[in-house]
This record gives structure tokens, C-alpha cells and sequence, in this order.
């Protein structure tokens, strides 16, 4: 049986490796993830964004290493992007007025069938889009 398969961004992923606002709900998606209960699908983006978040969070140089080898060894499903991919974030990007980063998000839920989990509030106006908060 497939597993349920959901998109998380960099805002999520970020809380794997803070202790902020609803960090506990992230951890659980990712638990779910380890634990088989559901596939995360990722665009490699996301291991750019959450270096860089943590950056600029401070973090030292080996807790950002450390996060950065954690999300590598994580064994999500991260599609390659094609020309196809990007045409539909760029679509995504104008008709929901997001950055085309955020879009790519989204588009991976749109071709995946599956919800985009975000603690972006500009996001949450989008179909298939849940906030962390929420789950």
C-alpha cells in the first residue's frame, strides 16, 4: 500500500531544529515521516532554505552542519525539477502572488495529489495548503 504522501516546507523544517511555536507538531510530521506512516516529498530547495533560515537564526556553524546532514539522510522523495515543473510554479507564483520558491512548494502538492504543510501564514490562503498549527 502507497503511503500517504504530504509536502512540507522550510518553515517546517526549520522547527525540526528549533525550539519555536509548534516545533512539536513539526517533529511529529517528521516522526511520521521516519516511522513509514507517510512519505515527505521535497524539493531540494528546501535544504538551501533551511540552511540559510538557520543562518540567519545564528546557529553555529556545526548545529547547522549537523541540521543539514539530518535532512540529507532523511530519505525523502525529492523529484528532480524539469522544465515542466517550474512553467507550473511559475503559474503558481503569479496566480497565487508568492514567490516562485513558495511556489514550488505548492506545485509538488498540486502534481502529487497531496497537502503542502506550512507555518507561512501568506501560504494558507492557497488550496491544499494546511498550517502547521492546524495539524
Amino acid at each position: 500500500m502507497e503511503r500517504q504522501k504530504k509536502i512540507v516546507d522550510a518553515s517546517v523544517a526549520v522547527k525540526w531544529f528549533l525550539n519555536e511555536k509548534d516545533s512539536d507538531k513539526a517533529l511529529k510530521i517528521r516522526e511520521d515521516h521516519i516511522s513509514g506512516k507517510i512519505e515527505m516529498v521535497v524539493p531540494e530547495l528546501i535544504f538551501l532554505e533551511v540552511a540559510n533560515a538557520l543562518k540567519c537564526k545564528k546557529l553555529n556553524v556545526e548545529r547547522i552542519l549537523y541540521a543539514n546532514k539530518s535532512l540529507w539522510i532523511s530519505q525523502f522523495d525529492i523529484p528532480k525539477a524539469d522544465s515542466y515543473f517550474l512553467e507550473k510554479a511559475i503559474e503558481n507564483s503569479i496566480k497565487y502572488n508568492i514567490t516562485v520558491y513558495d511556489a514550488l512548494y505548492v506545485t509538488l502538492a498540486q502534481i502529487h495529489g497531496a497537502f503542502l504543510i506550512t507555518a507561512d501564514k501568506e501560504l494558507y490562503k492557497i488550496p491544499n495548503v494546511i498550517a502547521l498549527e492546524k495539524t
